[in-house]
């Protein structure tokens, strides 16, 4: 087939290349690593559209701690989160037993604390736990909203339960169904250099309804003081009697950065924010894809999993009529590992069995925005941490009892 080329001619070359520049034309294509950058009112875009690593050079996960049994000393009753710990091994959060187990690179544990209650040094429900860069520990909890301080040899330090005015609605009237109710839950995050960060909801009120959003802060050290980094997940309540039950809604993710600032998804769409300090998006990154849809055998194996788990009539007619998305969330967990320079993005992956509550699969990107690869998880294996060299985590045997572990990341094949 014949194609006719048509030349331009010299003198009109520097009219097209400001034409280039004022359209963005000459950057709407594919970098060498699949990625398209654009600029929108000053936050950068980063679409993917790369394949990925071929099979034969995926990366791998290799079991290299594991610590958990049916029953004796290294036995867990509720295991919550698994932490890094900088002399080597890991921290484990038991949230059954308030109680926080240092283990080192053997498997042998080097320090317990912790004990229920709500005295100096008891711990109410907990579910993070993180070392410090001074070697300090924390420990974050809910019901109250309480980030409790520990020294390098599990002394208690202090417990701050976080004031009302801190998360204090920006309206406070009374509706007919009361006054909006103090916030209880708290997830936490607390970054390499320090910096705490918390999830919560605040409930906002004005004379005719009330509304629940999660917001995401980041607290000052005196934990008095807090920056709203991001608001999402608004739901309106009028207070009365009936009741929705929604199941498999996105569900929002975030990773705490050095500094201050965060990256974010929403889970409603593939996309990865990262937030400044303020809370202003500098960064998205973008995958375009088909979303997976919630069919009618997804719809009763998750009626079938909680219907398991509830005995009330109440519960029951509630999950009769529980309402499901048109499509599973586009994402289910997100974490940063700043050393590496990589995200890892949390996704249900088709190919792989799901248990319909958390991802089967993992999309790892550079920060500038190349997709790298997807890996699927062990089974029966849920992250907690992801660093430069390791995921830490939590797994469960084939009775279910819990064991902490942490895997080393291959990038190359051995």
């Amino acid at each position: 087939m014949y194609h006719r080329t048509r030349w331009i001619p010299a003198r009109m070359w520097p009219g097209v290349l400001l034409l280039c520049l004022l359209c963005g034309s000459c950057d709407d294509h594919p970098s060498a690593t699949g990625v398209t950058e654009s600029d929108s009112a000053g936050v950068r875009i980063l679409t993917s559209h790369g394949a990925g690593w071929a099979s034969e050079s995926s990366w791998q996960l290799e079991l290299d701690l594991n610590v958990g049994s049916l029953d004796g000393p290294n036995s867990f009753a509720r295991l919550r989160d698994v932490a890094p710990r900088r002399a080597g091994g890991f921290w484990v959060l038991d949230s059954q037993e308030r109680r926080v187990r240092a283990f080192d690179e053997s498997g042998t544990e080097m320090l317990a604390f912790g004990r229920p209650g709500q005295g100096p040094g008891e711990l109410g429900f907990v579910d993070h736990v993180a070392e410090l860069p001074d070697g300090s520990i924390v420990v974050g909890g809910s019901g109250p909203i309480s980030l409790h301080r520990f020294d390098a040899d599990g002394g208690h330090v202090s417990s701050t339960t976080l004031p009302d005015s801190v998360f204090r609605p920006r309206r406070e009237a009374t509706t007919a169904a009361g006054p909006p109710a103090g916030p209880s839950f708290g997830r936490w995050r607390v970054a390499k250099d320090g910096a705490v960060f918390v999830q919560t909801v605040v409930v906002e009120a004005d004379e005719e309804r009330v509304v629940r959003n999660d917001v995401l802060f980041r607290l000052a050290e005196d934990g008095g003081r807090a920056v709203r980094l991001s608001v999402w997940g608004a739901a309106v309540m009028d207070g009365g009697p009936g009741g929705e039950l929604r199941l498999l809604e996105p569900d929002a993710a975030w990773s705490p950065l050095e500094g201050g600032g965060a990256w974010f998804t929403a889970g409603s769409v593939y996309e990865l924010r990262r937030l400044d300090p303020a809370g202003q998006a500098t960064t998205v990154v973008r995958r375009p894809g088909p979303r997976l849809e919630v069919t009618g055998s997804i719809k009763r194996a998750v009626r079938e999993k909680l219907g398991r788990r509830m005995d009330s009539d109440f519960e029951r007619a509630l999950l009769d009529r529980a309402v499901f998305p048109e499509h599973l969330p586009a994402t289910l967990g997100l974490w940063a590992a700043e050393s590496a320079g990589e995200l890892w993005v949390g996704v249900v992956d088709p190919s792989s069995t799901w248990n319909y509550e958390r991802a089967n699969a993992w999309d790892i990107f550079e920060v500038g925005g190349a997709f790298l690869g997807r890996m699927a998880m062990p089974a029966s294996f849920r992250p907690t941490r992801v660093t430069g060299e390791h995921v830490y985590g939590i797994w469960l045997d084939e009775l279910d009892v819990p064991h902490a572990r942490r895997y080393r990341i291959l990038r190359e094949r051995e």
